[in-house]
């Protein structure tokens, strides 16, 4: 195996193929599933940062992000927009199980619209949700260092209000008395 081989059938960076993800698009189980998943040590980030369209792991919730509103993400989003060939289609063409692929069209043209509102629903705060995840987690893991975070935010929220009110207080206009005014003649 040289280096021609990989070329040839570009097997190396091989992800799965549309039909089979827009199969996991198809029911919010799956995509449930596929969001939170369990840790798994082989994968990148533990397999705890999925982007379900391209099904790529990765290692954390900012390069997921990057990914998110990178070109290959965008490209892979607007092609699984269209239904995928299925043999059926062929079959079609063919002539062969016309009523079959007749049936099964009317069925995507009546369920597509609200398949497409549902997956947009489930993806649409996905690093939203990862960054909630993690923030518990390390709030399990670290309990005295959360509570210690709330009580510095508690204090700044607290000096912004003094700060805001010395502010306030420095700009109120007094009223002039009749020696402070001042006639130019």
């Amino acid at each position: 195996m040289g280096r021609y081989s990989v070329k040839r059938y570009k097997t190396k960076r091989m992800t799965r193929q549309l039909d089979q993800i827009f199969d996991d698009l198809s029911t919010p189980e799956s995509i449930q599933k596929l969001k939170n998943q369990e840790e798994d040590e082989t994968l990148p980030g533990m397999g705890q940062y999925y982007c379900v369209q391209c099904a790529k792991y990765f290692f954390d919730n900012t390069s997921l992000k990057g990914h998110i509103r990178g070109k290959v993400h965008k490209r892979r989003v607007k092609e699984l927009k269209v239904k995928p060939y299925t043999p059926e289609e062929a079959d079609f063409a063919a002539g062969v199980n016309v009523e079959k692929y007749l049936d099964r069209v009317n069925k995507y043209k009546n369920e597509e619209e609200q398949r497409r509102l549902m997956e947009a629903e489930l993806l649409k705060n996905q690093t939203e949700e990862y960054e909630l995840r993690d923030r518990q987690k390390w709030e399990q893991m670290y309990p005295e260092k959360a509570v210690e975070e709330a009580q510095k935010k508690l204090e700044q929220e607290s000096l912004e209000k003094k700060r805001a009110l010395k502010k306030a207080q420095k700009y109120e206009l007094e009223p002039l008395t009749d020696d402070e005014i001042q006639i130019d003649p």
